[in-house]
C-alpha cells in the first residue's frame, strides 16, 4: 500500500510540473507555433539562408552576361539590324514576325522540328516553325530588318 501511495505522489509531482509549465517553455511538452517560428528563424540566421536568394540573383547575372536570359517559359525576344541572337544548347526558337536567318557552326545548323530537317547557316527561318539549337557553339539568328522570336532556354543578344 505504501508503494502505491509513493507512486501516486511521484506521478502527481510530475504532472504538476507539466500543468504549471508556461506555454512555449522548455518544460512544456506541447510544441507551440511561436516556438517553431523562433526556432526556424534562428536556423535561417545561423545558416544564412536569407542570403541565398540574393546570391542566386548575382550568379544568374554573371552567367547570362548582359542582355539575354534563360527561361522555362516562352519569352518574346526582339532583334534589330546589327544584332544577333546566340542561343544555348537545347534552346527553342519560334519566329513570330519579320525575317531572320540561321547562324550555324562547323557542326551544322539549327534543327527545324516542324519541317523535320536541319537548316544550315544562312537559311531563312520559317515563321511559326519550332527550331531547336542542338549545341552551345554559337548558333542562333540574325536579321537585316527586324525579327521577333518566342524563345525558351538560354540566349544572348549581341552586336554583330
Amino acid at each position: 500500500m505504501k508503494k502505491i501511495i509513493i507512486f501516486a505522489l511521484i506521478l502527481a509531482v510530475a504532472f504538476t510540473a507539466v500543468i504549471y509549465a508556461a506555454p512555449g517553455d522548455s518544460n512544456d511538452p506541447i510544441v507551440v507555433l511561436s516556438y517553431l517560428n523562433d526556432r526556424i528563424k534562428g536556423l535561417i540566421k545561423e545558416y544564412k539562408l536569407d542570403e541565398l536568394e540574393s546570391l542566386k540573383e548575382k550568379v544568374d547575372g554573371l552567367i547570362s552576361g548582359g542582355a539575354g536570359g534563360s527561361s522555362a517559359a516562352l519569352e518574346v525576344v526582339e532583334i534589330y539590324p546589327g544584332e544577333i541572337l546566340i542561343a544555348g544548347a537545347g534552346t527553342e526558337l519560334i519566329l513570330r514576325g519579320g525575317r531572320a536567318f540561321v547562324i550555324g557552326s562547323e557542326l551544322g545548323g539549327i534543327a527545324n522540328v516542324t519541317a523535320g530537317r536541319d537548316f544550315a547557316s544562312g537559311s531563312e527561318f520559317v515563321a511559326n516553325h519550332l527550331m531547336i539549337v542542338p549545341r552551345d557553339d554559337g548558333r542562333g539568328a540574325y536579321t537585316n530588318d527586324y525579327a521577333i522570336f518566342m524563345v525558351r532556354g538560354k540566349y544572348e543578344i549581341k552586336d554583330r
